[in-house]
């Protein structure tokens, strides 16, 4: 074949990898692509941790094969700065070491293992972010990174590294105003949802109550996310004053069914016995995304409504 010609197939091929690869990629980030108002996203907390352990890289490849579109995941940093994926802030649950994570070094959280439900060992290892960000890499999923707020450069220049950032949404508490004074452009390219808390209800240590009107109507206007993740303690008038608020900026509700106080009591424990009834629910009140314990029972109710997102 001629030298020229061998060239020119080549770069064409060379192109066409590329090309590829980045549509590739730009299929993990839904929200580029328009997801249907009548079709549902659906999160594993943690990832399949029934079938697998928590957090672990095994649990997310089973979510991934269950057909879930985001795996909800846990960060902490070691006493060096390191980012693992991990719920608590001590090691002693779920691994075979004890002690604070922050004051435990890489080197020595490396050689501990992974516990099941019934506190045996295992033979998996704790995963680093960066671990786990390698290997999403251009699979059909993406991850939500529970308590990565408190290190969003870590995280960025962790995903601008590993190719991941149209992979990761990111979440938080603050007020849009400070958000930005501590972020500037940094959240430019990376999802980040607020998350919308009661006055009367919240899981994290609060140093002020925040009006959630209030809350979203100034992110609205700073940041104008894709979505919002909104706890409902009680079905009322003015939670359903914040959703329609919601939907009128144009923005996807994401609703959590993990306990009752997070979702008015209509939780995946009673969802299981009556999905019509909680997750159903969910949806009249305009969820888009739905984080579960019940990954594949949601994906099932889900299909049989014709109502499950696929791309």
């Amino acid at each position: 074949m001629d030298h020229k010609i061998l060239q020119y197939i080549q770069k064409v091929s060379c192109f066409l990898g590329i090309l590829i690869a980045q549509l590739g990629f730009s299929q993990t980030n839904y929200f580029k692509q328009g997801i249907p108002e009548d079709k549902i996203l659906v999160v594993a907390h943690r990832g399949d941790w029934r079938n697998y352990l928590e957090n672990s890289i095994k649990a997310i490849e089973g979510a991934i094969r269950m057909g879930v579109d985001i795996v909800e995941i846990d960060l902490q940093k070691t006493k060096e700065g390191q980012l693992i994926v991990m719920h608590d802030k001590q090691l002693d649950r779920t691994t075979t070491g004890k002690g604070e994570i922050s004051e435990t070094s890489l080197a020595e959280i490396r050689p501990l293992f992974l516990k099941n439900g019934a506190g045996m060992p295992t033979r998996e290892k704790v995963p680093t972010l960066e671990e786990v960000l390698n290997f999403i890499k251009g699979k059909r999923i993406m991850l939500n990174l529970d308590k990565g707020w408190d290190f969003i450069e870590e995280v960025r220049r962790l995903t601008e590294k590993t190719g991941t950032t149209e992979q990761i949404i990111l979440k938080g508490n603050k007020r849009a105003s400070e958000l930005k004074k501590e972020v500037g452009k940094k959240l430019d390219h990376i999802i980040y949802m607020p998350m919308v808390w009661p006055e009367d209800y919240s899981i994290y240590k609060r140093e002020e109550v925040i009006n959630p009107t209030e809350y979203i109507r100034e992110f609205s206007k700073i940041f104008n996310p894709v979505a919002y993740e909104v706890i409902i303690k009680d079905d009322t008038p003015k939670a359903d004053a914040l959703l329609k608020m919601i939907r009128e900026a144009h923005a996807m509700i994401w609703i959590n069914a993990l306990w009752p106080e997070l979702c008015a009591g209509h939780d995946d424990d009673k969802a299981i016995d009556n999905p019509e009834e909680n997750w159903g629910w969910m949806i009249k009140k305009g969820a888009n995304i739905i984080q579960t314990d019940r990954p594949l029972e949601l994906i099932q109710y889900l299909k049989s409504k014709n109502l499950k997102y696929e791309n």
